[in-house]
């Protein structure tokens, strides 16, 4: 008699993976060819970003009442079209050296951003990651099967708040201030946060494809039988 299917989330907590695949340089090449793969998606995200941020910065400028957000508005729309190579560049960077994050755990170095700045990352982040929550952790599991460390799904390497990290890192290196950065956030969760979807599923696929499949699809094959 076939046993009802358990959900995901509740037949995770009650129960750990019964057994590690060993790490395999098959496994982690696909991984980090994902994770490349990856990256191009988000710099077309950006692209995105940059090809709205001057009709974006102008709505922003329309809506509020303070005439020194206005004069910011329009100060960034030169400084950033200027500063485009520049932004984009250290994004990639960011991006490219937490690749190694998929195999190797690292202590959390502090981000040397103010206060308010590592506030602003966490909200940024929130609501992508609990809007694409079930598959992140459908993602966790899949590497963790490749060859991968355990992650729980909101601290992979492309995960909302690393790529927001990311995102505050390249403003900073353009030396961009606290509210100036507070102002672009807007448009970047929109243009580049918001459409995440088809980046974590075509990621999510790859693995599928390549045979990493959940558990409980496991038990219900095996029920199947």
């Amino acid at each position: 008699m076939r046993r009802n299917p358990i959900s995901r989330s509740a037949s995770a907590s009650r129960r750990p993976r019964e057994h590690r695949v060993h790490i395999d340089r098959a496994g982690r090449e696909l991984i980090s060819a994902a994770h490349h793969q990856v990256t191009g998606e988000l710099l077309h995200l950006l692209d995105g970003f940059y090809l709205n941020i001057e009709d974006g910065l102008f709505e922003l400028a329309y809506r509020s009442t303070s005439d020194d957000q206005r004069r910011r508005c329009f100060d960034l729309m030169r400084e950033l079209r200027f500063r485009r190579a520049g932004l984009v560049k250290h994004f990639a960077r960011a991006m490219d050296r937490s690749r190694d994050a998929w195999f190797e755990a690292s202590a959390a170095a502090p981000t040397g951003f103010e206060h308010e700045l590592d506030v602003l990352v966490a909200r940024m982040a929130e609501k992508t990651a609990a809007h694409f929550g079930g598959l992140l952790a459908c993602i966790a599991e899949r590497v963790e099967a490749a060859g991968a460390r355990t992650f729980s799904g909101a601290d992979l390497p492309i995960s909302p708040r690393n790529i927001a990290l990311a995102f505050v890192q390249s403003c900073r290196s353009l030396k961009l201030d606290a509210d100036s950065i507070g102002i672009v956030q807007e448009l970047f969760s929109r243009f580049v946060l918001d459409g995440l979807g088809s980046v974590y599923g075509g990621f999510n696929q790859r693995l599928e494809e390549a045979g990493f499949r959940l558990v409980d699809d496991e038990e219900l094959t095996i029920e199947a039988i």
